[in-house]
This record gives structure tokens, C-alpha cells and sequence, in this order.
């Protein structure tokens, strides 16, 4: 059987976005790839039966990646509307669903406007430090990072990311101090540890603190089994070299190594917040019908994987709120279809009335829940 391939180029101002969708018949998947001007964003995998039909894996390429197609419109159109709409909510959701494609420009302005209108939004200055760290603006993401902690200095999550973007700026004494913040308000802390080894490394190899060099082996490999013992993804094999690395003295490699299993392990969480929570799709009302029932598949998994995580029930029961008003949609549809077929149908065209009826109710309940959990 032959492989099947689509490109579709959408122009949004300077940028363009290429979607590109291909049907791999040696894994048995369709893969769709988003680049902005010639560099990978995003990408989305779609195992299918390997005894799919010719026409059925053909007519499935087509719509995985119209489903692609419209959901970067919805997203860049979404963008437009919610950055002049002075939603702060509505802002920072968007610029979550934008910074885990890798849409950095528009999370950033998304997260900027947040925080304008909401000075407070702690949350917000965070994902911005994020957005800032990944497009290489290290002053700004220290300026964002600052700000996050100075409003919630009890998060973790906030300490350890400040500590992270200090190591990128070449401050390892103050990205130490964040670290060990971070791993005193959890002590169970994964990342943290990992990235506090990192940090006696490079603060080796800049000689900028001399206090940290006594024992650097030993203490560095000490605080790597930390983070193992509470995360064993991060023990890969170029793990197990940095190690190798670090116990012969090669500091550089032993640090690009713990950098390189850092990134791939972020790059994975990536890749799950991509696919799995994209909160803002599911509240607006531009996303397919099969991009629904994906959804709904992966938190039933999760949810085998996780069944004392509430957020995940809640999740799901929105999803099938969305199933509910799409299937619905799809009825009134069919209904017009009738009517085109026999205007003269007047029972057709009463249940018309009473299906549209109550989608504006459906849209209002949906709307209301949904705007009540932002």
C-alpha cells in the first residue's frame, strides 16, 4: 500500500505555517507535523489498524489533517479576539494552548496582556518566564521569573524555574539559592535536584563559587540519585554517561549530557500538555467533533493510569458536555439537510425549532461552567 502525504500552508502576517501530514506504514501511525517558517513546532501521532483499506487510511489522512488545519485557524483567529477582548482568564488559557506548540511570540503577548490587566496574575508571569526561557530572552524570563516568585514565593515549581533560567543567564550561586528553595518547600522534588547538579557542575567550570567545589563528585552524584530515586525517567543511557563523564573529571560533557536528558525529558511533558490539555480547545467552540473523541479516549487512559486524580474526572466530564453539543450540532444539520431535500416537511421543521432551541441552552450551560472553572 502506498503512503499517503498533505501539505497546507496557512499565512498569518510575516509568518508561515506549514502542516504537513503523512501516513507511516511501517509504524502504523499518521503523524502531522506544525512548522512556522521552515522550523518544527508541534507534531501530533495517530496509530490506525494495520489492516486499514486503501480509501479508509487515505480518507483518515485527510481528515486528521483537516482537523490540524482547522485547529491552527481556530487558534490563530482565537488569538486576535482574546488579545483585544482584556480577558485575563481567557488570555492566559489561549497562551497556554499557544506556549506548548511552541507559538512562543504569541504565548508571550498573551501572557504580557494578563498581567497588564491583572498585575497580580502569578500564574501568568510564570508561563511567561517559560515562553521568555525557550526563546532564548533569558533577561526577560529573570525579570518574569522574579515577578512570579515575588507574588507566590511558597510555589516550588516557580523557585525551580527561576533557578533554571539563573543557570542559562550564568548565575550558578543564585540559581543554587532558588534550587535549594525549591527543594525545601518539596522535598520529593525531582527537578529540582536535577538541576541543582547541574549547577554544581557549571559553577565548576566558571569558577565563580568556591565554596561549591569541595567533594563536587560526590555531592553532585549524591544529589543526581535524589532525583532518580524520586523520578527514574530521568536514568537514560546518556545519564548513565554523565556520570561516567563526571567521575573522570570531564565536567563540559558531564554537563552537556544532564542538559540533554533535562531537555528530552521537558520535551516529552511538552509533547503530553500539547495533546492532552489544551484547556483553551476545549472551551471554545472551534474544535472538531474527532478531535473530541481523542480527547475523551486519552483521559479514559489517564484516568485507568490515575483514578484518584479529580481534575482528569473533570476534564472528561467537560469533553462530554463538548461530545453532547457537537452531536447535537449534528443533528440540526441533518434536519436543514431534510428541509432542503422537502421544504414542505412542517414535523421536520418543528423538531428544527425545538433542537435549535435548545443548543442555545446547551451553549449557555457549557459556557457558564466552563467560564466559572477558567
Amino acid at each position: 500500500m502506498e503512503s499517503y502525504k498533505l501539505d497546507s500552508k496557512v499565512i498569518e502576517e510575516d509568518k508561515e505555517y506549514l502542516i504537513q501530514t503523512i501516513s507511516d506504514l511501517k509504524e502504523g501511525v499518521i503523524k502531522t507535523s506544525l512548522f512556522l517558517n521552515g522550523e518544527l513546532l508541534d507534531s501530533n501521532v495517530l496509530p490506525h489498524d494495520d489492516k486499514i483499506g486503501k480509501s479508509d487510511l487515505l480518507n483518515l489522512v485527510k481528515t486528521t489533517h483537516g482537523d490540524r488545519k482547522l485547529e491552527l485557524e481556530y487558534l490563530l483567529k482565537s488569538f486576535k479576539d482574546v488579545i483585544s477582548g482584556g480577558e485575563p482568564e481567557m488570555m492566559y488559557h489561549l497562551g497556554t494552548a499557544l506556549l506548548y506548540r511552541r507559538m512562543y511570540s504569541q504565548a508571550k503577548q498573551l501572557f504580557q496582556a494578563a498581567v497588564k490587566q491583572k498585575p497580580d496574575y502569578h500564574e501568568a508571569y510564570f508561563l511567561l518566564a517559560q515562553s521568555e526561557l525557550a526563546s532564548g530572552r533569558i533577561d526577560a524570563a529573570v525579570k518574569a521569573g522574579i515577578k512570579a516568585v515575588e507574588l507566590q514565593s511558597q510555589f516550588a515549581d516557580y523557585r525551580n524555574l527561576l533557578g533554571e533560567i539563573y543557570l542559562e543567564a550564568g548565575s550558578c550561586k543564585r540559581a543554587v539559592i532558588e534550587l535549594e528553595e525549591a527543594i525545601k518547600r518539596n522535598i520529593y522534588y525531582a527537578d529540582a535536584y536535577f538541576n541543582l547538579a547541574i549547577a554544581y557542575i557549571l559553577n565548576a567550570i566558571n569558577r565563580e563559587d568556591f565554596e561549591m567545589y569541595p567533594d563536587l563528585a560526590s555531592r553532585t552524584t549524591e544529589t543526581l540519585k535524589k532525583a532518580i530515586l524520586t523520578n527514574p525517567n530521568y536514568k537514560t543511557s546518556a545519564y548513565d554517561e554523565a556520570i561516567a563523564s563526571l567521575a573522570s573529571g570531564q565536567l563540559k560533557r558531564a554537563c552537556t549530557l544532564l542538559k540533554a536528558v533535562r531537555e528530552e525529558k521537558k520535551e516529552i511533558f511538552r509533547q503530553q500538555k500539547s495533546a492532552n490539555s489544551n484547556r483553551f480547545l476545549m472551551y471554545g467552540e472551534g474544535i472538531s467533533y474527532n478531535s473530541i473523541i481523542e480527547r475523551i479516549d486519552r483521559l479514559e487512559k489517564e484516568i485507568d493510569k490515575n483514578p484518584g486524580y479529580v481534575d482528569l474526572y473533570n476534564e472528561l466530564a467537560i469533553c462530554y458536555l463538548h461530545q453532547a453539543r457537537s452531536s447535537w450540532q449534528r443533528g440540526i444539520d441533518r434536519f436543514k439537510k431534510a428541509l432542503e431535500i422537502n421544504p414542505q416537511l412542517s414535523q421536520i421543521r418543528r423538531s428544527l425549532d425545538l433542537t435549535e432551541e435548545y443548543l442555545l441552552k446547551l451553549n449557555d450551560t457549557i459556557h457558564d461552567i466552563t467560564g466559572k472553572q477558567s
